[in-house]
């Protein structure tokens, strides 16, 4: 929606101005005094809900972001000791639907507001093509894949404190004979315990950067810290297959600077079928080069029970920009190598697809991948990735596998 018709829909649904004169004095270069949403836009500007931008333009052509509305709509919360019932009504409206939003921009949405609606639900499909082409000691294995996903999201408040989130996923592959499967794969409720944040249930975790473990987890988490954003947790999951592991550890996030974050991960993981263990830790930092290029490496190592060598893996990796789903027209490019010894393998953030009978096969792997992504309308992302990927030294087979990606994501 664009600015100048946000603040006329503000001012009438606020103030109750729309339509009358003010002689106040222009506040915007590009807003004259014949324009059609002159009245409204002055007003809203005096009132301090509006803004304008360091060059003294308002810019009413231009397309507000989620978060710029939230902005207007937290002005309006302020100012709704003006507006009638029926604007109040719908400014509470407007303050569930930013909520996330607003709660970002430090801004309290009472019992009442939250309450309006009980149940939220968002949605994504991912429609996905993927082909491969891998050599090694026996014949060469090409083949190609095309599935598409679907999730629904819920998530609500149980009183002022806590909440509930869960995902339904439904994945479907389109060649062959084809195959369906859905899960209910998230679903936890969140508040706090002593002031603690406190996440309880089958949640995703990654961390540090995901170079030993991005999966999901049963179990609880503990988010505390400020100036050290610090998670404790134990669980148990999937993470090669039918294995389960016991799991208890936690990761630190720290900012150095505005554009510099260290991370860094300890746990432990206990096979409870065959109750071996093994000892895992990992640090490292991503940094902005400018105002459009990240970097991010990381290292780390895993100590195996009856395992003399401690097997390592180390990834480093480079992002340009980045699609953003609310902009038409954006784009991003990033490259990635990783190198994950065989002992080292427990499900780290290499795409399964993408190394599948290597890495996730207990091989070990060491490869790069890149690839790009594009917004083309809104709310939907289209990437496409190119992977080299091939065994560790250690294994006899002498696998490889190149793999190529592409996939659009649309959120609703």
């Amino acid at each position: 929606m664009k600015k100048q018709l946000v603040a006329s829909l503000a001012a009438a649904m606020v103030l109750g101005v729309a339509g009358t004169s003010f002689a106040a004095a222009n506040p915007f270069a590009d807003v004259p005094a014949k324009h059609w949403s002159y009245d409204a836009v002055t007003t809203l500007a005096q009132a301090g809900i509006v803004d304008g931008y360091s060059d003294g333009k308002f810019q009413g052509d231009k397309m507000m972001s989620r978060y710029e509305m939230a902005q207007v709509v937290a002005k309006a919360m302020a100012h709704s000791d003006k507006a009638d019932a029926a604007q109040k009504a719908a400014i509470d409206k407007l303050s569930v639907e930013f909520a996330s939003e607003l709660e970002g921009l430090n801004v309290r949405v009472s019992k009442i507001e939250k309450n309006a609606s009980s149940v939220k639900m968002t949605g994504e499909a991912r429609v996905r093509y993927e082909s491969f082409n891998t050599k090694s000691n026996n014949p060469t294995v090409n083949g190609n894949g095309f599935n598409i996903r679907t999730r629904l999201q819920l998530s609500g408040n149980i009183n002022e404190d806590w909440s509930y989130a869960g995902r339904l996923e439904n994945d479907r592959t389109m060649r062959g004979a084809g195959s369906s499967a859905t899960t209910f794969d998230i679903a936890y409720v969140k508040g706090h315990i002593g002031g603690i944040e406190t996440t309880i249930g089958r949640q995703e975790y990654m961390p540090a950067y995901g170079l030993f473990l991005d999966t999901a987890m049963d179990g609880v988490k503990f988010s505390f810290g400020n100036l050290v954003k610090t998670n404790v947790y134990y669980g148990s999951n999937k993470a090669i297959d039918s294995i389960n592991l016991e799991t208890v550890g936690a990761d630190f996030k720290y900012g150095i600077t505005k554009d510099t974050n260290v991370n860094a991960a300890y746990f432990q993981v206990k096979n409870k079928t065959t109750d071996v263990k093994a000892k895992v830790w990992d640090i490292g930092f991503d940094t902005k080069l400018g105002a459009d290029w990240t970097a991010k490496a990381a290292y780390g190592q895993v100590k195996t029970d009856n395992i003399s060598n401690d097997d390592k893996a180390f990834l480093v990796g480079f992002d340009y920009k980045g699609a953003d789903k609310t902009k038409v027209g954006s784009y991003g490019a990033f490259v990635n190598y990783r190198d994950i010894q065989k002992n080292a393998v427990l499900a780290p953030t290499f795409d399964s697809a993408t190394v599948d009978g290597l890495a996730l096969g207990g091989l070990g792997g060491k490869g790069f991948e890149v690839g790009f992504n594009y917004t083309p309308m809104a709310n939907s992302v289209f990437t496409a990735k190119y992977v080299d990927i091939k065994a560790s030294p250690s294994n006899d087979l002498n696998t490889k596998k190149q793999f190529f990606q592409a996939q659009m994501e649309m959120f609703f």
